[in-house]
C-alpha cells in the first residue's frame, strides 16, 4: 500500500499545531517498509528543527525493551518467568513478607505484583543504581495481593532490571545493548544522556516552555529510560513481528479492569481490542515528552508517534484513527461522557482513595461525583486537580474533561470499593 509522505507530513503538522505540540515524528511500518515524517522543533528556545533522525524519550515504551531482554534470557534457559524474584535477588524485600516470597518475574512484567508502582527514587548515576533502588523498595506497600489483579507498576520494571543485571553480570544498559540493540543494529537507541548528546535530541515542554529537568533518574531506566528514533522503534517492532520466539510476549497474561474497553497485559506489551481486532503496543510519558506505539499484527502495520509537549493525546487519537483506519481498517475506541448520565447510588463510592503518590477524594455532586486529586512524587512538585464524573453504568464513570478518562470502582469483599484509574489501583483509605 502506498504511503503518501507529503500528505501525512502536512496532517502531522496541522494536528500538532492544534494540539500545541512543539515537535513530533510519525513513523509507519507498512508492507515491510518504514516511512517517517517530522514537524516542529526540538526545543522552542533554540528553534532546532525536528528531523526523522531526532531522538525522543520513549518513557514507558522502555518496558517492552526490558521484557524483551527477559524473554531472550528465558529462551536461553537462564531463567523462567515463574522463578521467584528472591531466588535471583536474595536481598529483595517488600513491606509484606509473604508477598516478598511470592513475587515472580511474570508478576513484574505483567503489572500483577501488587507493588505500589510510581516510586521514582533517585539512587544516583552509578552502575549500582538499580541495586540501591531494590534495597530502597523494602518499605514499599502493596495495592493488591500478588496476582489478584493488575495495577501499573514502574517499580516492578526497575526491579526486573536488577534481575537482568544479576543474570547477565552487567548493567541493565549494557544488557539492553548486547541482548537487543546490537543484534538488530539499532544504533540510534540509547539510555544515557551522555549517549543522547551525540544526536539531535528532543527536550520536553510543559506550558509551552522547556522542562527544567531533562529526564528521569537512571534507576527508572528499565521502566522508562530508553531514547530512540522512530525508525529504530519500528525496527524493534519488526523483529517482534518476525521472530516467533518473541510471540509469547503478546499472549494475554492479565485483564486490565478499565471498565469500558477491552485491554489486557502481555509481557511488557499492552493488548487492545480495536474494531474487534487484536492490536498491541504501549504508550510512554516522561517529563514533557509523550510516545505512542500501536501494531496491527494481522496486517503487519505499525505506527509510532513521538512528541515533546503540548496536549498530544487528541493528536494521537485523531492521527492514529485516520492512519490505521486507512492502512489496517482499525480505529481506537473512544471514551466520552454520555448525553444522559445514568442514575446511580453515588454515595457508595464517596471516600478517600490513596496510593504512593496520589490521594483522591470522591464526593457526591449533582448528576454524579466530584473528584479532587492530589499528586506528589520525587519527580515533580505537588499538583492538584478537580473533575466532575458522570456515570456510564454502575461503578463505571467518565470525567468531563476535553480528553476524558475512565474511573472504575472495583468491589471488595468487605462491600466497599477500590478505585482503578489511569491503569493504577488506589485502595480505599478511610
Amino acid at each position: 500500500m502506498d504511503f503518501d509522505a507529503a500528505r501525512w507530513r502536512d496532517r502531522l503538522a496541522r494536528l500538532s499545531s492544534t494540539a500545541g505540540v512543539p515537535g513530533a515524528v510519525l513513523g509507519v511500518l507498512v508492507d515491510g517498509t518504514v516511512h517517517e515524517v517530522a514537524t516542529g522543533v526540538l526545543h522552542v528556545g533554540t528553534g532546532a528543527p525536528v528531523s526523522t533522525g531526532s531522538l525522543f524519550q520513549l518513557g514507558s515504551l522502555s518496558k517492552v525493551y526490558t521484557a524483551t531482554i527477559v524473554q531472550r534470557l528465558v529462551d536461553a534457559g537462564r531463567v523462567t518467568l515463574d522463578t521467584p524474584v528472591r531466588a535471583i535477588l536474595p536481598e529483595f524485600r517488600l513491606s509484606d513478607a509473604a508477598a516478598t516470597d511470592a513475587v515472580t518475574l511474570r508478576h513484574l512484567l505483567t503489572h500483577t505484583s501488587g507493588i505500589d508502582g510510581d516510586y521514582f527514587h533517585d539512587t544516583g548515576r552509578g552502575d549500582d543504581c538499580l541495586a540501591r533502588y531494590v534495597a530502597a523498595c523494602a518499605d514499599l506497600p502493596l495495592v493488591h495481593p500478588v496476582g489478584a489483579t493488575s495495577s501499573y507498576s514502574n517499580a516492578a520494571f526497575s526491579i526486573a532490571g536488577r534481575v537482568i543485571e544479576a543474570l547477565t553480570g552487567t548493567s541493565w544498559d549494557a544488557a539492553l545493548s548486547s541482548v537487543v540493540l546490537a543484534p538488530l543494529g539499532l544504533r540510534h537507541t540509547v539510555t544515557l544522556p551522555e549517549q543522547a548528546l551525540r544526536y539531535a535530541t528532543a527536550i520536553g515542554h510543559e506550558d509551552g516552555q522547556p522542562v527544567p529537568q531533562w529526564g528521569f533518574p537512571r534507576s527508572t531506566g528499565p521502566a522508562g529510560g530508553v531514547l530512540a528514533t522512530a525508525a529504530d522503534v519500528l525496527a524493534f517492532v519488526a523483529e517482534h513481528l518476525r521472530d516467533d520466539a518473541l510471540a509469547p510476549m503478546r499472549e494475554p497474561q492479565a485483564e486490565v479492569p478499565t471498565g469500558w474497553a477491552v485491554q489486557r497485559r502481555g509481557l511488557g506489551w499492552q493488548l487492545y481490542d480495536w474494531s474487534g481486532r487484536t492490536v498491541f503496543g504501549h504508550d510512554g510519558e516522561t517529563l514533557g515528552q509523550y510516545a505512542y506505539l500501536r501494531v496491527v499484527p494481522d496486517r503487519g502495520v505499525a505506527a509510532v508517534l513521538l512528541t515533546n509537549g503540548g496536549e498530544p493525546n487528541p493528536l494521537y487519537q485523531t492521527l492514529f484513527g485516520e492512519l490505521l483506519g486507512e492502512l489496517a481498517g482499525v480505529a481506537p475506541p473512544r471514551l466520552a461522557a454520555p448525553a444522559s448520565p445514568r442514575p446511580v447510588d453515588a454515595a457508595r463510592y464517596t471516600g478517600t482513595y490513596r496510593n504512593l503518590v496520589r490521594t483522591v477524594r470522591v464526593d457526591e455532586a449533582a448528576g454524579g461525583l466530584r473528584v479532587h486529586s492530589r499528586y506528589a512524587s520525587e519527580l515533580s512538585a505537588p499538583s492538584e486537580q478537580t473533575v466532575t464524573l458522570v456515570a456510564l453504568r454502575d461503578a463505571m464513570f467518565v470525567d468531563t474533561e476535553q480528553s476524558p478518562s475512565g474511573w472504575h470502582f472495583l468491589p471488595r469483599p468487605d462491600g466497599r470499593y477500590d478505585l482503578f484509574q489511569g491503569g493504577r489501583l488506589l485502595p480505599r483509605a478511610d
